[in-house]
């Protein structure tokens, strides 16, 4: 199970030009997320948690796709198959629910959508539904050590 800390994502968000956002209530969704803060869909940044071939990945991709081509997704993470962890499997691998999910501190392997360049900030999950962390694309893929690229 991976751990994190929402001291230390805060802190390493703010060394690094982003900063965590608290909201009084629940975004549940990307496009509650763009409304709320003005933005294009494009700069949301939904973290899912995906199981591929019984590997675990966190795959950060732009709100402004129209949904997951999941066969791509595999062949890109060099597996036959994947598919969105449910519910439960993301909290017992996360610490926190689906929707939430942190944009940083899961070391995990992660796949980031390059749409998501074109943007100085980008806007996701900091795992807590209160909060949202707003960071630089370019930060994020080099903290995650982001290798696999969604195009």
């Amino acid at each position: 199970m991976t751990k994190w800390d929402p001291e230390t994502l805060a802190a390493l968000a703010y060394r690094h030009g982003g900063e965590v956002l608290e909201h009084g209530k629940p975004l549940r969704s990307a496009r509650e997320g763009a409304a709320h803060f003005g933005i294009a869909m494009t700069q949301t940044a939904p973290t899912l948690i995906v199981e591929a071939d019984g590997d675990i990945f966190a795959c950060i991709l732009s709100g402004g796709r129209d949904g997951v081509d999941w066969a791509k997704l595999a062949r890109l993470l060099g597996r036959g198959h994947a598919r969105l962890a449910d519910r439960r499997r993301v909290r017992e691998i996360t610490g926190c629910d689906a929707g939430a999910v942190p944009l940083l501190g899961l070391d995990l392997p992660c796949a980031m959508d390059r749409l998501l360049l074109a943007h100085d900030f980008v806007y996701g999950g900091a795992g807590d539904p209160l909060r949202t962390l707003k960071i630089s694309p370019r930060v994020l893929a080099e903290l995650n050590r982001v290798s696999i690229w969604y195009e």
